[in-house]
Parts: C-alpha cells; structure tokens; sequence
C-alpha cells in the first residue's frame, strides 16, 4: 500500500527537527559598540565569550556565560541576545521547556526579535504544541512581512491540525518568496493527495520539476507515487525510470516498476525492469526471487533455478524453496535424475 505520508516524511529533511540547526548555528551577537566581539581584546566580555564556547561546541560553559549577560547585563538588546543565545544551548541539550522560557524572556526585551519568535514556535512545534506554535509565526510576519519559513511552518502545522485550504495557502505564499523548496511542493503534494486531489498533486509535483534546478530523484519517485494513486500506471513506470537515472540503486522502485508491468501481463517488461536492477549491482534476494517466480511461471525453469539459487545465495529461504519448487517439476515430469541434479545444487 502506498503511504504518501511516510515517504514524504523519508524523502524532505523534517522541518519541525531543523529547528536546532536553523536557531543554534549562529549565536546573536552583541550590540555594535557596546562590547567588543573579539575575547582576545575583551577576555571578561561573557556574552563574546559565550558566543565562542556555542560555536566550539561547549553548550553548557557557554549557557553560564550568556546567563550572566541575561541576569546583569546593562544593555537591554544584548540581555535579548543573550537569553537568546541561552535558549539555543538549552535547545542542543534538549531542554527544550528551558529553551521557551529562555526565548520569552528574550521577547520580554525585545518584542521585535523576529528571529526569537520564529525559533519559540519552531521549538514548539517540535514539541507538538501546535496552539501555541502558531501566533509565534504570525507575530514574526507581522513584525517583518513576509517570511519563508515562517508561511512554510504555518503551512505544516495547519495541515497537521487537518486545515487543507490553510495549509496550501501558506505554502503558496512560502513558494512565491523562494521557488525552489522541494520540501514545500511536497508538502503542497501531500495536502492535495489528503483531499484525494491527486490531479492537483500531480500538477504540483509537475511543476516542481520545471521549477527547480536539480531536482533530487526521490521528487520522481514521489510524483510516480501520485499518479499510481491516480490511476495512470504509465506515468507512474516513467516517473520511477526518471528517479532511477538519478539514483540507480534504489531497488524498491525496480520492483514497483516490475509489479505495474506484472499487473497489465507484461511479464517480459517486468524482467527487463529486474534486470536493470541486476545491472545497477544492487544485490537484494527480493529481485532475484522475483525473477526466478516470473521464470517459473512462464515455464522457463533453467532460468527460473538460475535466479532461485541467486536468491538463496543471497540469504533468501524462499530461494531455497524455488530451487526445490524446480525439482519437483522436473521429478514429476519424470526426469528423476534431473531432479536430483537440482536438489544437490543445494549444497546439503
């Protein structure tokens, strides 16, 4: 059964966990003019070394640092940074309850931070706090306009609560600032594929594919997933074959594109499509045991054992059982010699 959901979720990187890598990178910095950002000039500046020990890894000694700022500090925009600064250590070390308080006493500062708002609903909607998450996004478009991230969250999270029209919304203004966020078509993709528009989701995927550069092969697989859904099997075996190009080694599609050759009775497509897989080195028993049952069927049983064995050679005991499944043709057509030939190919 097809899961778009999952796959979409396997596919992008999960923007509700990007959140630590998006605040936490890069430490806000103090204000110009009031402390110098060098600790060789300024050793006893805590909020400059803080920012040296976050980006050296320490979390915890430079947390230390930035509290002395945030509780002492004389300069009201570098106590918001350091508390800041304070909430992405907590967010490394997941404190995450931390985190949020930290970032609201950074708000209490300076209510205009933008990018203190936009990290407390990140942190949130880890934390799957979906309501409080929401005005956290609102407030930063409101403070600086439009917002990629900002729209693309909010976009996620109104298709999380099942808001459809919401989600595609957002998403739609997320797209008109930056047009080439894979991620964002996906989740345009899945909002349509959840209202069973998959004419819709298609189209989004379609357009994708124009827009961005260097579109990654699992934007293929995804949209050949889609038009399975929708019914066009062949668009589907074009979109796998487009991914495969890209990225040959993902056997999972060698074996759908075998099973909607197989569901229309061409079987001679199928193996074709088996052995590419074969071709492209991927060495999984579930190939050559397809291949072998597809042998087997049309009465070709050298090559039906020639695949069975690959299978069983493979770690497959359902090889093993085609080889015996050859014999007994072989024993039962009465070329007993035949099929002891076969069983002692087994090896035991």
């Amino acid at each position: 059964m097809i899961n778009l959901k999952k796959m979409k979720a396997a596919i992008r990187c999960a923007t509700l966990c990007l959140f630590a890598t998006l605040a936490a990178v890069a430490p806000a910095r103090a204000q110009a003019g009031a402390a110098p950002a060098d600790t060789s000039q300024a050793p006893k500046d805590p909020l400059a070394l803080g920012n040296k020990l976050y980006e050296k890894g320490d979390y915890l000694a430079a947390a230390e640092q930035y509290r002395l700022v945030a509780l002492k500090g004389k300069i009201s925009i570098n106590r918001a940074f350091a508390w800041f600064n304070l909430g992405n250590c907590h967010v490394q070390t997941k404190a995450y309850n931390k985190a949020i308080v930290a970032y609201r006493r950074s708000l209490e500062e300076a209510p205009t931070f933008t990018r203190a708002w936009l990290t407390l609903g990140d942190v949130y909607a880890f934390m799957g706090a979906v309501g409080d998450a929401f005005p956290c996004y609102r407030r930063a478009l409101e403070i600086d306009g439009p917002n990629m991230r900002a729209y693309q969250m909010l976009g996620e999270l109104s298709l999380q609560a099942g808001d459809v029209p919401e989600a595609l919304q957002n998403f739609d203004a997320a797209l008109k600032i930056d047009p080439d966020q894979a991620d964002i078509y996906l989740a345009m993709a899945e909002a349509n594929a959840r209202i069973r528009d998959y004419e819709a989701a298609e189209k989004v995927m379609e357009d994708a594919l124009l827009i961005i550069p260097l579109p990654g092969a699992d934007l293929y697989f995804y949209l050949g997933q889609l038009y399975e859904l929708g019914g066009n099997d062949r668009k589907a075996v074009r979109a796998y074959e487009d991914g495969l190009v890209i990225d040959p080694k993902r056997s999972e599609y060698y074996m759908r594109i075998a099973a909607l050759h197989e569901k229309k009775g061409d079987d001679f497509l199928a193996l074709l499509a088996l052995e590419n897989a074969v071709k492209a080195g991927i060495k999984k028993p579930e190939i050559r045991l397809k291949r072998g049952t597809l042998f087997f069927a049309q009465g070709r049983y050298d090559r039906a054992l020639e695949e069975f064995k690959a299978a069983y050679a493979l770690g497959s005991l359902q090889g093993r059982s085609g080889v015996e499944n050859v014999a007994a043709v072989y024993f039962n057509k009465g070329d007993h010699k035949k099929a002891d030939e076969v069983l002692r190919g087994l090896g035991d």
